[in-house]
């Protein structure tokens, strides 16, 4: 566990140094995802949980520091070590709490079909799209007792860019899919292993969760995260049942 760690932290230091010595270059999502050798669709929220900032926000501090040769009220301290201590060696409530709470299990989960409704720009629009979603699947028959729900993540959840927010809004079915004026689209989400954490209670943002699973579980399991973004199966929804009752379960592709 302890090797699978170190080889996990090398390879996103790799990242920063990459950074650090490319600051001209356009740093982009996929070229420093490779570097990593990690999935695009994973790298920004291993890159979070790892070192507590953005990938986006690393970079504007690290062209800052060579500009001005200091940080603000942090005079000779290297931009990399910071990042490597809020992710490594500041304390973690959340992450222990959650060590205490919730179990991972590695299931091999079967290809399931889908209707997708793709949202894409603004999250702050999300909720009048899933209010269409909504009312799209209840005109086709599709009940959450007998057809589940899914969210695909195809983006951070704060991208530096609201318009490069992205999420599939998904209900699994193998019936021929009737648009009726919404633009829905046939889909699947590919069967394969993966790390499964259950959340229970106020389900809305499950991103302390997701990062709980690139920061702390991943490194230390050795496993690698597939080509295939992480999403949730929403078991239970408000209002149908109370909020602190709500359940969800998110699912981490693994190879």
């Amino acid at each position: 566990m302890k090797a699978a760690l170190q080889n996990y932290r090398d390879r996103m230091r790799r990242v920063l140094d990459h950074i650090d010595r490319h600051l001209d270059d356009d740093l982009d999502l996929e070229t420093l995802s490779g570097v990593a050798a990690f999935s695009k669709f994973h790298f920004h929220r291993q890159f979070t949980a790892t070192f507590g900032l953005s990938v986006h926000r690393y970079v504007q501090l690290a062209r800052m520091k060579r500009a001005s040769h200091q940080l603000a009220y942090m005079d000779a301290v290297d931009v990399t070590d910071i990042a490597m201590d809020a992710g490594y060696d500041a304390p973690d409530a959340f992450a222990r709490a959650f060590r205490q709470r919730f179990d991972v299990t590695i299931r091999d989960v079967p290809t399931t079909k889908v209707a997708i409704m793709e949202h894409r720009g603004d999250p702050a629009t999300l909720p009048a799209t899933i209010q269409r979603f909504i009312a799209w699947r209840k005109a086709a028959g599709l009940h959450p007792r007998t057809n589940p729900t899914f969210n695909i993540w195809r983006s951070e959840r704060r991208p530096a860019s609201p318009s490069d927010y992205s999420i599939d809004l998904c209900v699994g079915t193998d019936r021929p899919i009737a648009a009726n004026g919404e633009e829905i689209k046939a889909g699947e989400i590919p069967g394969g292993r993966c790390a499964v954490l259950r959340v229970v209670g106020y389900t809305d943002n499950l991103e302390p969760a997701a990062l709980y699973l690139y920061r702390d579980w991943l490194p230390a399991s050795g496993e690698e995260a597939r080509d295939f973004p992480i999403y949730c199966q929403r078991l239970s929804l408000f209002p149908e049942v109370p909020e602190h009752e709500t359940v969800a379960e998110l699912f981490l592709p693994l190879k």
